[in-house]
């Protein structure tokens, strides 16, 4: 089974959960109601108000004419009118249908608890006032309050919320384990590195894929469309390609990856730039990417880039490089379908440390003057903490990072990657 069906499953168990869970929750109308006493059009206004009198938990009243509803009288708005000079003498003998709502909300005691809020919304206030009439076979069955309704239905919203949340952590678990190959293999071919992935959400549209090939390490870190499970879909999707392209074309480039990759996505999301996919239009997923491939002996790489740049700190020369990606997306209906990728050669003595991030580093807003966090100010951290290594660096770039944001919310998901190509 893929891991994109992993996924797809894991969300299908926690929408089933739901369905299990909201078995001992509330969810039809009888089920909030009260089998509580009712009068009939020859009830007097005076015997209306003694059984108020003798009740002082009753709020409402139900009318019924032959068993059937046809009027609710409610306890304040009774009190207030029969209290009026002469009230009492004027209307005391007649029948209670003198101050009887007419048209209270009146609803079968089968209906389901999402239909009745809807029911409840559309009558307005009142409902939570006066509740509601249940019926069965038209006929009268018992007393619903508004506050029991309203109650009802946040336990329900509370335990949809509970069941999702422990899908999309089942879903993270998934995301993560189709990472933990990458993560050995990056650890066994690069001894000073670092990696920092924080999805904004539980999961998200950062990822990478690390592989050791004939060729030498194969690197890819990229944002995709999205956050938390669109995004989470997303990276499922590539994962999935990269590992099925680069075990079958051993020999290929960067660029051709990324240009393969393009094609791919294009096909399965079905986004061709020249509108061919009308169904389709309003879709516009894709992602940003960097790959690389590191020579067995970490001398030289070569790298493609969708929109990310890399960084190289070289021994003895204080200026960073700054190796910027082709403009093109990768998979976006507007990028072309037959787009290519270049693939560059760059040459790394030992020492030489490379860095790669996702925007969400460099447009995330944060420190004194609440700006973006640009690609300068990334350029100067790396500059100022290159001679202590790459794990370090990122260890440094975590806290920095987080107190550059400060209180401002966390507008993407972030992942930075860093390493030293041959440690001195």
């Amino acid at each position: 089974m893929s891991q994109i069906d992993l996924l797809y499953n894991s969300l299908a168990a926690g929408a089933a959960d739901q369905q299990a869970g909201h078995a001992h929750l509330l969810t039809r109308a009888e089920q909030l109601c009260v089998a509580q006493e009712s009068i009939t059009p020859e009830h007097s206004n005076e015997q209306v108000h003694t059984l108020f009198a003798r009740n002082e938990a009753l709020e409402t009243v139900a009318v019924n004419e032959s068993g059937v509803p046809i009027g609710l009288i409610n306890r304040h708005q009774f009190m207030e009118q029969y209290a009026r000079p002469f009230g009492r003498d004027v209307f005391g003998r007649k029948s209670c249908i003198a101050f009887m709502d007419k048209s209270p909300v009146v609803v079968d005691a089968a209906t389901p608890i999402e239909t009745l809020v809807k029911v409840a919304v559309e009558a307005g206030a009142r409902v939570l006032r006066d509740g509601f009439i249940a019926t069965s076979n038209g006929r009268y069955v018992g007393m619903g309050t508004g506050y029991a309704l309203m109650k009802a239905m946040s336990d329900i919203e509370t335990e949809k919320t509970r069941q999702l949340l422990a899908s999309i952590a089942y879903a993270s678990l998934i995301q993560r384990s189709h990472l933990a190959e990458s993560d050995r293999d990056l650890r066994g071919a690069l001894p000073d590195h670092g990696l920092v992935w924080e999805p904004r959400d539980v999961v998200g549209g950062d990822a990478y894929f690390f592989r050791e090939t004939p060729q030498g390490l194969l690197g890819c870190l990229f944002d995709c469309t999205g956050h938390g499970v669109p995004g989470a879909f997303m990276t499922l999707i590539v994962l999935s390609f990269l590992e099925q392209f680069t075990a079958a074309h051993t020999q290929a480039q960067p660029g051709e990856v990324l240009t393969q990759m393009n094609i791919y996505l294009k096909r399965v999301l079905q986004q061709r730039a020249d509108g061919a996919t009308a169904d389709h239009k309003d879709a516009n997923d894709g992602l940003d990417a960097a790959i690389f491939l590191l020579s067995p002996d970490r001398g030289s790489m070569r790298f493609a880039s969708a929109k990310l740049s890399l960084f190289i700190a070289r021994p003895g020369d204080d200026a960073i490089q700054v190796a910027e990606g082709d403009k093109a997306g990768i998979g976006y209906s507007d990028t072309a379908d037959d787009q290519v990728w270049a693939t560059h050669a760059l040459q790394l003595a030992p020492g030489s440390m490379v860095m790669v991030c996702t925007d969400g580093v460099i447009d995330q807003i944060g420190g004194a003057k609440q700006i973006a966090h640009g690609k300068r100010r990334l350029v100067q951290f790396m500059a100022e903490h290159r001679a202590h290594g790459a794990a370090a660096l990122c260890q440094a770039f975590t806290s920095a990072f987080s107190e550059w944001q400060g209180e401002q919310r966390r507008r993407d998901d972030v992942s930075l990657l860093a390493f030293t190509a041959q440690p001195l």
